[in-house]
C-alpha cells in the first residue's frame, strides 16, 4: 500500500511538472488599468456611445478547448471603464457566420449550454478564495453566482446589474453594467482579480484570455488578470430599501379559502464596502422555484436546496468546513419550514455578513411566528473565521434554537482550512478540518472530520473521513445519518484525445463506507464511472457500481413491503446517453440495471427526457425517472414526471409552468411563475399552484393558490 502510494505521487509529480512547463511557457502578462470616465452608457447591448473609444481594450484571447493556446477561431475584443459608481464592460463577440451565431436563451441563471456565451469573474479580494461570476447567453439571458475556488458557480446568488446583448452582421455584443455597491471589495486594495471566457457553441469551443488551458477551469481561481486602478470606488449611502407588496388566495381540499394582504420589506445597508447588514420583516417566498420532486426509499433523509433570497445572499459565509451536505451545523432550509415542509412564517430576520480585515463574518437572528404544531421562536447563528497566511483560515461556529420543534438545542463548531497553490509544481493543495458539539433534549455528543484535497486538472482528488456520535443532532442544520465513521474517496483523471470526435474523456473513481463507532461496516458503496464528451457537446456515461448494505432491523421499504435484516451485497451497471442542448431538439436516455440481485429481490431503472427549443420566446422539456422493484414481500414501481414550458417574449418578461408528480406521494403539482423584471431591481410576480392527489382512477383538488407580489428597490 505505501508503494502504491508513493508511485502515485510521482506519477502526480510528474504530470504537474510537464503540464507546469506548457503553462508557464505560454502565459503573459494580463494587467488592464480601468480607466476613471465621467460619462456613462445606455446598457442596450449596442456599443456606439463614444466613451466606448475611451476604455480599455484588449483582444488577446487564446483558444482553451479544444487545444489550449491555440488561435481562436472568431476574433473577441473587450472594453473596460469605470464611473465612480460602476464597472462598465463591453464585449465584441465577432463572427464571420453570423446566422450561426446560437442565440436563444433568455432566462435568468440558466447555465447556458445551447448558447454562445460570454463569463466574467472578478476576484475583489485578491486572495484566490471567492469569485463572483457574471454570464450573458447569446439571448440576452443572465446569470450572476459566487464562486468558491475549485467549485462551481452557486447560481442561487443573485444581486443587481444590468446586461442586454445585440447582434447584427459582424457577431453579437454584450453590454454590463455592475454597479460597486452590488459587491464586497477590499476598500484598500485598487486591484481585482479578472478573467474572461467566450463560449462558441456551434464548434463547442471556449475562449479564455488569462491562463487559457484547460488545465485550469474559470473556476479554479489560478492565474487570473488583473484589472488595476479601482481605488476610491463610489457607494452611496449604501442604502437598499426595498417594499413589496403581496396578496394571496388559497384554498385547502376544495373547502376552506382564506385571502391575505400582506406588506412585507427588506433593508441592505453597507456598512463598509465588504460588510452588509440585512434585515427583513414578514418576508414571503412565494416566487421562489418549488422543488424538484424526490422519492425516498433509503432509510435515510433526503437532503433539499435553499432557495430563497434572503437566505441565499451571502449564504456562503456560513459555509463550514468545506461540508456540502452533511453533517451540516447551520441549513438554512431548517427555517421558515416545518418538518413536513409547511411554511412557518418569519416575523423578522436580520443578518451581518461579509468581512472586515482578516475577518469573515456570518451573523444571523430570525424571529419565527406561532404555528398550530410550533411555538413561536428564535434562531440565532454566528459564524466567524479568520485569514492566515496567504490562502488559509480558522473559524467557528454556533447555533441556537431549533427552529421544528419545541425543544431547545446549540450547536458549536471550529474548524480550519490550509490551502497552498503552490502545492506540487503551482497546483492547488487543501486539508481541511473540523470539530462540533451539539446539545439537544436528547442528549449532547461530538463529531469530527478532516479532508484532504487535491483539486486539479488532469488530475483531480479528495478523501475525507468523519466522526458522527449517536446522539449528534444539529437541530439547524442537516444530518444524513448519526452514529457512524464515514470514509469518501474520488479520484478523476481527464484525458484529451487529438482527434476531430471526441473533446474528453473522464475516468472517475469513488468509494463511501458507512461503519458504526465499533468500525463494522454498515454500508459499502464503489464506483467506477467514463465520461465521453464528443466535440458535437454530445456525452456517453458508462458506470459500473458495487454496494453493500447491513440492515440491522427490518425496513419498510415501500407501503406494507418489508425488507428483513440480513447483509445485501449487490452490482449494478448505469449508462446515459445525451445530446447538446445547442440541437434545438436534444434529450438523453439512461438505464439502471442490476448484474445481481438487488436486496432480496430485484430493480431495474431507466430516465429520460426531451427538451425544445424552437425560438428565443419557446422552450419546453418533459423527463421521468422509473423504477421497478421485485422484492420478496411484493412489487412496486417509483416514477417522477417532470414537465416544463418557459415562454419568454421578451427579456424582461418570463412565463414558467411546471407540472410534477410521483407514485410515492401519488401528488401532482402545477407551479405557474409570471415575471416581469420592470428594472434590474425592481419586479412583479404572479404565481398560481395547483395540487391534486391521486385516488384509484381519479385527481382530487387539494390545493388551489393565487399569488401576486410587487416589490420595488430603493437605492441610497
Amino acid at each position: 500500500m505505501i508503494l502504491e502510494i508513493k508511485y502515485l505521487r510521482t506519477f502526480i509529480v510528474l504530470l504537474g511538472l510537464s503540464f507546469k512547463q506548457a503553462i508557464v511557457a505560454q502565459e503573459g502578462s494580463y494587467e488592464i488599468s480601468v480607466p476613471r470616465l465621467q460619462e456613462s452608457v445606455k446598457i442596450d447591448g449596442v456599443l456606439n456611445e463614444e466613451v466606448w473609444n475611451s476604455a480599455a481594450s484588449f483582444s488577446n484571447f487564446s483558444q482553451v478547448e479544444p487545444k489550449s493556446f491555440a488561435k481562436p477561431s472568431q476574433k473577441t475584443e473587450v472594453r473596460v471603464f469605470s464611473t465612480n459608481s460602476a464597472l462598465y464592460i463591453g464585449v465584441k463577440c465577432f463572427d464571420t457566420e453570423p446566422d450561426k451565431i446560437l442565440a436563444k436563451e433568455r432566462r435568468r441563471d440558466n447555465p447556458g449550454r445551447g448558447d454562445d456565451r460570454v463569463r466574467i469573474g472578478f476576484d475583489t479580494f485578491g486572495r484566490g478564495i471567492n469569485y463572483y461570476y457574471f454570464g450573458v447567453a447569446g439571448g440576452g439571458g443572465k446569470s450572476d453566482g459566487v464562486v468558491k475556488a475549485g467549485g462551481r458557480p452557486d447560481l442561487t446568488w443573485d444581486t443587481i446589474w444590468d446586461c442586454d446583448t445585440s447582434l447584427d452582421s459582424e457577431g453579437w455584443y454584450v453590454e454590463l453594467e455592475i454597479p460597486f455597491r452590488s459587491l464586497a471589495f477590499d476598500k484598500n486594495s485598487s486591484v481585482w482579480g479578472f478573467n474572461v471566457e467566450r463560449e462558441i457553441r456551434r464548434n463547442n469551443e471556449k475562449l479564455r484570455w488569462a491562463s487559457p488551458t484547460r488545465l485550469r477551469s474559470m473556476w479554479t481561481l489560478q492565474g487570473l488578470g488583473k484589472l488595476k486602478g479601482l481605488n476610491d470606488l463610489k457607494k452611496g449611502i449604501g442604502l437598499d430599501l426595498r417594499p413589496t407588496l403581496l396578496t394571496r388566495y388559497r384554498s385547502r381540499d376544495g373547502s376552506d379559502s382564506d385571502f391575505d394582504l400582506e406588506p412585507s420589506f427588506d433593508a441592505f445597508y453597507r456598512i463598509t464596502p465588504s460588510l452588509t447588514a440585512t434585515m427583513t420583516w414578514q418576508t414571503d417566498f412565494a416566487e421562489t422555484d418549488v422543488d424538484e420532486r424526490q422519492v425516498n426509499t433509503t432509510r435515510f433523509p433526503l437532503f433539499f436546496p435553499e432557495k430563497r433570497a434572503f437566505f441565499l445572499e451571502d449564504a456562503e459565509k456560513f459555509g463550514f468546513g468545506g461540508i456540502s451536505r452533511s453533517p451540516l451545523p447551520f441549513h438554512s432550509r431548517t427555517i421558515g419550514l416545518d418538518s413536513n415542509g409547511n411554511r412557518v412564517p418569519i416575523r423578522l430576520g436580520s443578518k451581518i455578513t461579509g468581512k472586515e480585515g482578516k475577518w469573515n463574518i456570518g451573523l444571523l437572528g430570525v424571529g419565527l411566528e406561532e404555528t398550530t404544531e410550533l411555538d413561536s421562536d428564535e434562531v440565532y447563528v454566528g459564524r466567524v473565521s479568520y485569514d492566515i497566511f496567504d490562502e488559509s483560515s480558522v473559524g467557528g461556529i454556533f447555533t441556537l434554537g431549533d427552529p421544528r420543534s419545541n425543544e431547545e438545542a446549540d450547536t458549536m463548531g471550529v474548524d480550519f482550512e490550509l490551502k497552498d497553490s503552490s502545492f506540487i509544481n503551482d497546483n492547488i493543495g487543501i486539508f481541511r478540518g473540523w470539530a462540533m458539539r451539539t446539545d439537544t433534549e436528547k442528549g449532547s455528543d461530538m463529531g469530527w472530520g478532516l479532508t484532504a484535497m487535491y483539486p486539479n486538472k488532469p488530475v483531480w482528488g479528495r478523501i475525507t473521513v468523519q466522526k458522527m456520535g449517536d446522539d449528534l443532532d444539529p437541530a439547524a442544520g442537516f444530518l444524513r445519518r448519526p452514529g457512524i465513521y464515514e470514509l469518501w474517496s474520488f479520484i478523476s483523471y481527464e484525458t484529451y484525445p487529438k482527434t476531430d470526435l471526441i473533446n474528453e474523456i473522464d475516468f472517475d473513481l469513488q468509494t463511501h463506507i458507512d461503519t458504526d463507532l465499533d468500525l463494522n461496516a454498515l454500508t459499502e458503496e464503489i464506483e467506477l464511472e467514463t465520461e465521453i464528451e464528443f466535440t458535437s457537446g454530445d456525452f456517453l456515461e458508462m458506470s459500473i457500481r458495487r454496494e453493500r448494505e447491513l440492515f440491522d432491523k427490518d425496513f419498510e421499504i415501500f407501503d406494507d413491503i418489508i425488507v428483513s435484516e440480513g447483509d445485501y451485497d449487490y452490482w449494478r451497471a448505469n449508462a446515459q446517453l445525451g445530446t447538446a442542448q445547442s440541437r434545438g431538439v436534444y434529450g438523453s436516455i439512461g438505464s439502471d440495471l442490476g448484474l445481481t440481485d438487488y436486496l432480496d429481490g430485484k430493480r431495474y431503472g431507466a430516465n429520460g427526457k426531451i427538451g425544445w427549443h424552437p425560438s428565443s420566446s419557446l422552450s419546453m422539456e418533459l423527463g421521468g425517472n422509473f423504477r421497478w422493484y421485485e422484492l420478496k414481500d411484493g412489487e412496486f414501481e417509483t416514477i417522477i414526471v417532470d414537465g416544463s414550458i418557459r415562454f419568454t417574449p421578451t427579456k424582461k418578461i418570463a412565463l414558467t409552468t411546471r407540472v410534477q408528480f410521483d407514485t410515492v406521494s401519488n401528488e401532482l403539482g402545477v407551479n405557474s411563475r409570471l415575471r416581469w423584471m420592470m428594472n434590474p431591481a425592481s419586479d412583479i410576480y404572479l404565481v398560481f399552484n395547483q395540487g391534486f392527489r391521486r385516488f384509484d382512477d381519479r385527481f382530487d383538488r387539494t390545493l388551489t393558490e393565487g399569488v401576486v407580489k410587487a416589490g420595488w428597490t430603493f437605492r441610497f
